[in-house]
């Protein structure tokens, strides 16, 4: 197991992560992604593959949801995007030991019904169009929750 205090793993982030629980919801973003303001937020200095792999070294993913990683940008055919997205994909199924893939997340699920649910979010800098991915955290079994049913994230997790 990797040392946690690597950077970009930091105790501010540890402290986000372990307050997660099995069923929450934890967004990685552009610090210029749409989140509501009621949603703990942390801003991390560093570039988003070294956090997800940070982060997807110690957060367990959902094995009761049927697509625990999912993934919403402006512009999705932004080839620095789809870069970004392999690597997350890549490296939730690293942490987690099974293959992910990532679900995309149309913009009006994400209005009326995601982005209500996040627990969390971690952003991260970008001088791109905004993204954000959200993954389900496991650990336990929790209520199955599927992202496209209004308020389920919120209702359910």
């Amino acid at each position: 197991m990797p040392d946690p205090f690597t950077p970009p793993m930091s105790g501010a982030l540890l402290t986000l992560l372990d307050d997660l629980r099995p069923g929450d919801w934890l967004a990685l973003a552009s610090a210029n992604a749409p989140m509501l303001e009621r949603t703990r937020s942390l801003t991390v200095d560093a570039p988003l593959e070294d956090v997800a792999a940070a982060v997807f070294d110690i957060l367990p993913i959902s094995r009761d949801t049927l697509q625990p990683l999912a993934g919403w940008a402006v512009d999705d055919r932004d080839p620095r995007f789809t870069d970004l997205a392999f690597a997350v994909q890549g490296l939730a199924s690293d942490g987690s030991g099974r293959r992910q893939e990532i679900y995309a997340l149309p913009d009006d699920v994400l209005v009326e019904c995601a982005a209500d649910g996040v627990t969390s979010t971690v952003r991260v800098p970008w001088d791109g169009a905004p993204f954000l991915f959200l993954v389900c955290v496991g650990g336990a079994r929790h209520e199955p929750t599927d992202l496209r049913r209004r308020r389920t994230l919120a209702g359910v997790c």
